[in-house]
């Protein structure tokens, strides 16, 4: 996923089963932000998912996980 993908945006809700779905629509990534990981004294590290800025249709710009979005066309 990159900068100026179209990406259709449905975010889980939760984590009742079966899950609850907010379909957000159609959107534009603006940006992408990679996480640095968490350390955990116990665990030790552990990678947490990246952050991805979209330009809503609505006209608002939101960040989301990655999982909540689908590439419906890349940009060149």
């Amino acid at each position: 996923m990159k900068v100026g993908d179209l990406v259709s945006v449905v975010q889980k809700l939760g984590c009742d089963m079966p899950p609850r779905l907010r379909d957000r629509g159609l959107g534009v990534v603006v940006g992408v932000t990679e996480s640095e990981p968490l350390h955990f004294p116990s665990v030790g590290l552990v990678q947490v998912s990246d952050e991805v800025e979209v330009a809503l249709a609505t006209g608002a710009t939101e960040v989301f996980f990655p999982e909540s979005l689908e590439v419906i066309s890349e940009s060149r």
